[in-house]
């Protein structure tokens, strides 16, 4: 992979533009995110409350789990500013090998990174942990297709111990290739998963002791569901909000999306590799369109996932109409200039998400139908 990207000069200036930016954003010291990432491990070495404000280190609470805040020793232990840049690179090495293991063609591969790129430099500079989810992900996907259960699971779960929605990519393994066409392959990753959940979950017991965890995680639960308080985000339920200014019930509105692209996958017996590729497409999208704590940074995820289906759309010209139509309400309507309309028309209607309410039921078509749609 190295020399691949040597040989890249696309990816190389990725490189390049994660550095930069991100020792720039750390020098400004705007690195809130990064700060209350590191200081988790800290307070986890201490056996303090995680989930305490401590205004002294960071603004804002820690809102990952206890094996997160384990994740961050390697990096807890530089100083802050270089601990951000080798945050920020790992993220980017993670999206540019995720990108590198799909069945993509060059061109494809460097079209995707260049219409995730404006998505990419915001959740950069925000020095978020998004990219690193979306990597998994795909990781997750690019392990399955080879068969790799131990890897696959610890991509997958760790997802979870990052932010929970990130399983949902679970769902892939309803395509047949997955399961009932390899039930030998299946028991495994199951055995691998029970193994892996088990271990990330007891990792920070080497510090804490068994109880000390309990307690961490009692917490954090009390934590998660008072920020559950009604938000509905950058998401399906935000624009339904914004159009009946009523409540929208979260909870089955993410249960109907769920169950309908788990009947997509589950009757795409025959779609093959492409399908599959687009169920990744498919669940990269739900990540953000039905996650009601949606915020801008989030959208690097399904940005991604636009870069990867924009190959999978064999006619140019709908394909450069998605294109331009994604980007315009993504990336352009919220970049500086126009950020005059951001607080009073742009957020309040969620305008971000809308092209996904096209992309994901086009997404869930192509795998059931792809000729009415690429051609």
């Amino acid at each position: 992979m190295v020399q691949w990207v040597q040989n890249n000069k696309t990816f190389s200036f990725l490189f390049f533009l994660s550095t930069v930016l991100s020792f720039y954003t750390a020098s400004l010291s705007h690195m809130n995110n990064w700060l209350i990432f590191r200081a988790s491990f800290w307070h986890l070495l201490e056996g303090v409350d995680l989930y305490k404000a401590y205004p002294v280190d960071h603004h804002d609470i820690f809102k990952y789990t206890p094996t997160f805040a384990l994740f961050m020793a390697p990096l807890a232990i530089f100083p802050a500013k270089i601990g951000a840049v080798l945050w920020s690179l790992l993220g980017t090495s993670l999206f540019v090998y995720g990108l590198f293991r799909l069945p993509l063609k060059e061109s494809h591969r460097r079209g995707a990174m260049w219409i995730a790129l404006p998505e990419f430099i915001g959740s950069t500079q925000g020095f978020q942990s998004n990219i690193h989810l979306a990597a998994l992900v795909v990781l997750f996907w690019t392990y399955l297709e080879e068969k790799r259960p131990w890897l696959a699971a610890l991509c997958i779960l760790s997802t979870f111990f990052i932010k929970i929605f990130g399983v949902v990519a679970l769902a892939l393994l309803l395509f047949s290739n997955y399961s009932f066409k390899d039930i030998k392959f299946l028991g495994k990753f199951t055995f691998a998963s029970l193994v892996t959940s088990l271990g990330l979950f007891l990792a920070p017991a080497v510090i804490l002791g068994f109880s000390g965890l309990i307690e961490q995680y009692t917490i954090w639960l009390a934590m998660l569901k008072h920020d559950a308080a009604i938000s509905y985000g950058f998401s399906l339920m935000g624009v339904i909000h914004a159009i009946t200014n009523g409540p929208v019930p979260i909870l089955p509105t993410e249960a109907v999306a769920g169950v309908i692209m788990a009947i997509v996958f589950f009757l795409a017996t025959q779609g093959g590799e492409r399908a599959r590729l687009l169920g990744l497409v498919a669940v990269l999208y739900y990540m953000v369109l039905f996650n009601h704590k949606s915020e801008s940074p989030t959208f690097i995820i399904c940005m991604i996932g636009f870069g990867i289906h924009q190959s999978l759309v064999l006619d140019k010209k709908w394909r450069w109409t998605l294109i331009v139509m994604t980007l315009f309400f993504v990336s352009i309507l919220f970049a500086d200039p126009f950020r005059f309309l951001r607080d009073d028309y742009l957020n309040p209607w969620a305008v971000k998400v809308w092209p996904f309410l096209l992309l994901w039921p086009l997404t869930l078509i192509q795998i059931l139908k792809p000729n009415e749609v690429n051609n």
